[in-house]
């Protein structure tokens, strides 16, 4: 067998294995257990092969910004008017730049004011979310019935079927009250986990089910409470922002809803831009980390989905690390990385989240190098609970 394969067989035994331990348990004497995915670039992009990755969502266009008056003048009056195109790289300078000069008044260019840099990360968010829109198929819920619309294919099937059986698997577990088997940390802005999760276990509308780390005011222009029952149970944790995550005041609400570039220009979605020094201050992020925080330090398994875990990702990769705070924390606790990039790139970066790996091998390490939805179609069957 080639290696590639052997090792693709090997880490799909390790997680029914895994699996098959974990829901195994006496459930009068072990704790519930907790698997937490935490999703990249790479998870949209198993879901809709269309998403754009951070190279193709993080650029700027000269044609584009016609649309974009701010944003045109404010890289004139930076020296960057000339420019007909910007790449990721120097998006992530161009992040910089504007992060340095909101905080610091001192250092501003002559027409620079803090007006018109508000106006121009609006724009840059409203460019970033019709971006995303034109190059995939970003459902968004019908206002009717609050549902999201997915269309059919191999993929989407072999993902739904994954999580559904992950699902079932774990309301047999025989504990007194249902606990949900999995939860969500994303660094995307999409909606694809919560049309996952709405098209998975049966039950009424998704937001009902769903706990986000801080409470909206309202979701799709209801009150919280047109979303009975509240079962709330299930975390998802958007690190990021997302595009439906809308300041409402001192709060927040979630629009789901079609919105097109006027109304997203004028209530701007809560949007961490790639930066060389990205900048986490809005009270949202002071309210979502202390959660993420938390359940990963519950984490029993950690699933590692499309996450390169980049160099400019310091506090993310910090919040990660909190799987296990110290060695003695990872014993136990196993991290499956799915990713197409090499696995010793991926390992690398790893051990320097972990460096409980070299020291005393946990927490344990499974590589999965390929793509998340035929993951999903390897794990079928492959244990009991898969």
């Amino acid at each position: 067998m080639p290696l590639v394969d052997r090792a693709l067989s090997q880490t799909i035994e390790a997680f029914a294995d895994v699996l098959d331990r974990l829901l195994g348990g006496d459930p009068e004497s072990t704790p519930p257990p907790v698997m937490t995915f935490w999703c990249g670039a790479g998870f949209s992009k198993a879901w809709d092969r269309h998403a754009p990755t951070d190279g193709e969502l993080f650029v700027l266009q000269a044609d584009e910004l016609e649309d974009f008056p701010n944003l045109r003048q404010l890289l004139k009056a930076i020296g960057w008017g000339d420019h007909d195109h910007i790449n990721f790289e120097g998006f992530k300078t161009l992040g910089y730049i504007i992060d340095m000069q909101i905080r610091h008044p001192e250092i501003r260019n002559r027409h620079v004011d803090a007006h018109n840099l508000k106006l121009s990360v609006n724009e840059i968010r409203t460019l970033i979310q019709r971006r995303f829109r034109a190059a995939c198929e970003m459902a968004t819920v019908d206002p009717e019935t609050l549902r999201f619309p997915v269309r059919d294919d191999p993929d989407k099937r072999a993902i739904l079927s994954f999580f559904d059986r992950l699902a079932t698997s774990a309301s047999r577990m025989g504990r007194a009250v249902p606990t949900p088997l999995f939860h969500f940390v994303t660094t995307n802005y999409d909606f694809t986990i919560e049309t996952i999760l709405d098209h998975i276990g049966g039950g009424p509308s998704v937001f009902g089910r769903l706990y986000r780390g801080v409470t909206p005011s309202r979701i799709c222009g209801r009150t919280i409470w047109d979303h009975l029952p509240l079962t709330v149970d299930r975390n998802l944790i958007k690190v990021n922002g997302g595009f439906e995550i809308l300041r409402s005041g001192d709060t927040y609400h979630f629009d789901y809803r079609d919105r097109r570039d006027e109304a997203v220009r004028e209530e701007p979605p809560l949007l961490i831009l790639p930066s060389r020094a990205q900048d986490y201050g809005d009270p949202y992020f002071h309210e979502i980390f202390p959660k993420a925080v938390r359940l990963l330090r519950e984490t029993d398994v950690l699933v590692i989905v499309g996450y390169s875990m980049p160099r400019e990702d310091a506090l993310l990769r910090f919040i990660l690390r909190q799987l296990a705070e110290n060695p003695e924390d990872a014993r136990g606790k196993h991290v499956f990385l799915i990713d197409t990039k090499p696995p010793d790139v991926i390992r690398e970066r790893l051990e320097k989240v972990f460096f409980s790996i070299d020291r005393i091998g946990w927490p344990r390490t499974h590589y999965y190098p390929g793509r998340f939805e035929d993951f999903c179609r390897a794990a079928a069957g492959a244990g009991e609970y898969c």
